[in-house]
C-alpha cells in the first residue's frame, strides 16, 4: 500500500493537498468554484492583517472548511478567525454586508454615497431640488457631483441581496437621462443643469453586458470589485476609510437613532460633539463605546 511506510506528517500533507485540489465553494446561485487560498489571504490583508497572519488565518479556515461549503458559511468562518485575532480588522471584512444593510426606505445608500464622494474630494449634492429638467422631462437624480470642472449625473442602485449582478438596463437608462439633460441645458430650459458625464454607482458586481455598454458609451461605473480599481466601490470606501456605520454592528435602537440624524459614515460618528451626543436618545456610555470603535477602525 502506498501510505504504508510514509511518516504520519507526510500523509497529512498529502491529504491536505488532495483536499485543496478537490474542495469547491458553492455560491448563492448554486454554482461551484474552486476554493481559492489567495482570495482569502487577500481579504485578510485588505482588512489590515500582515502577510504572515493572513496565511495563518487562511490555514485555519481551510482546516474548518469542506467540499461544497457555501460562500456564506465560508465567510462566516473567515470572519470568526479574523475576530479571534483582531476585532477591528474583522469588522472591516464585513464591508460588503454593511453596505447592503443600509436602509432603502430612507435613501441611505444614496445619502451615504454623497458623503463618501465628499470625503473623496467631490462637491456632491444628494437628490437636488427642483428636479433637473431635460429637453423632454424632469429627472430624479440621486446625486450630482462636480470635480475639476466636470459635473456627473449619478444613479445609485442598491441591492439588499448583494450577490446579484447589476444588468444592462441600469447604464442604458442613465445614458438616456444624460442625453436628455444635455439637450435641456443646450436649449436653455428652466431648471436645466450642466450635465457632462453619466455615472452609475452600485453595491453589486456588473454583468458583462453592463460593462461592455458602459465602456462603449463612456459611462463611469463604480461597482463591487470592479476591474478598474479606481472605480471599484470597495476601493473608493477603503482608501477614504469612509465605512458605513452599519459596519460597527450597532444595536438596532442605536442604528435607528443614528439614521434619524443622517449619521451614516464612521466619520460622521467620530465628528459628533458632546452636545450632539447629548441630543441622541441613547445612553452616553453606549454612544461613547461605538464612537471609540469607529476611531479605532479609521486609525488602525
Amino acid at each position: 500500500m502506498f501510505f504504508k511506510n510514509c511518516p504520519r506528517h507526510d500523509k497529512r500533507d498529502i491529504n491536505k493537498i488532495d483536499k485543496m485540489i478537490s474542495m469547491r465553494v458553492k455560491d448563492v446561485h448554486g454554482g461551484l468554484k474552486e476554493y481559492s487560498r489567495q482570495h482569502i489571504i487577500r481579504s485578510c490583508t485588505r482588512a489590515g492583517f500582515d502577510d504572515n497572519t493572513a496565511e495563518e488565518i487562511e490555514s485555519r479556515v481551510f482546516e474548518r472548511a469542506w467540499d461544497e461549503i457555501t460562500t456564506r458559511k465560508l465567510h462566516s468562518i473567515v470572519y470568526s478567525e479574523m475576530k479571534n485575532r483582531n476585532e477591528i480588522f474583522a469588522l472591516r471584512f464585513r464591508l460588503r454586508e454593511a453596505i447592503a444593510e443600509l436602509n432603502p426606505n430612507y435613501s441611505e445608500f444614496e445619502k451615504y454615497i454623497t458623503k463618501v464622494l465628499r470625503i473623496d474630494g467631490f462637491d456632491a449634492e444628494w437628490s437636488p431640488r427642483p428636479k433637473p429638467r431635460g429637453e423632454c422631462i424632469e429627472h430624479e437624480i440621486d446625486v450630482v457631483a462636480e470635480q475639476h470642472g466636470t459635473t456627473y449625473m449619478i444613479e445609485c442602485k442598491h441591492h439588499y441581496h448583494h450577490h446579484r449582478f447589476t444588468g444592462l438596463d441600469i447604464p442604458m437608462r442613465q445614458w438616456s437621462r444624460l442625453e436628455d439633460l444635455k439637450r435641456g441645458y443646450e436649449h436653455g430650459i428652466n431648471n436645466a443643469v450642466k450635465a457632462d458625464e453619466a455615472w452609475v454607482i452600485v453595491n453589486t458586481k456588473l454583468s458583462d453586458h453592463a460593462k461592455r455598454y458602459a465602456e462603449c458609451k463612456n459611462i463611469r461605473m463604480t461597482a463591487w470589485k470592479y476591474s478598474n480599481e479606481d472605480y471599484s466601490l470597495d476601493s473608493l470606501v477603503e482608501r477614504n476609510k469612509a465605512y458605513p456605520v452599519t459596519i460597527l454592528r450597532p444595536p438596532q435602537h442605536v442604528r435607528t437613532e443614528l439614521s434619524k440624524k443622517d449619521i451614516l459614515t464612521v466619520q460622521d460618528l467620530i465628528g459628533l460633539t458632546d452636545q450632539q451626543i447629548e441630543k441622541i436618545p441613547v445612553k452616553n456610555s453606549v454612544m461613547r463605546n461605538i464612537q471609540r470603535t469607529a476611531e479605532e477602525m479609521v486609525n488602525k
